[in-house]
């Protein structure tokens, strides 16, 4: 897995290695994976609001949205599962 310095020092993963279908999670529950198409697809924590988003780097599709904003955690886990089976 490669890793780089984050500000801090601290080693900071880089999703950029992942395998399709590779999911790593950081200690503040924040998710990053590679859908099995390739694509990029995050879950971090909001930092001007509370709340989540997550996204995924693919052209929109009139079903599934690239983007999603939400206060519950629970919700954002199942757009993070949901981008990485259908990007």
């Amino acid at each position: 897995m490669g890793y780089k310095r984050a500000h801090g020092g601290k080693p900071e993963r880089r999703p950029v290695r992942l395998q399709p279908g590779q999911v790593e999670s950081k200690d503040n529950g924040e998710r990053f994976g590679r859908s099995a198409g390739g694509c990029l697809v995050q879950l971090r924590r909001r930092v001007s609001e509370p709340g989540f988003v997550v996204t995924v780097d693919a052209e929109p599709r009139p079903d599934v949205p690239t983007e999603l904003i939400t206060h519950e955690w629970a919700a954002a886990n199942v757009a993070f599962d949901r981008y990485m089976h259908e990007y």
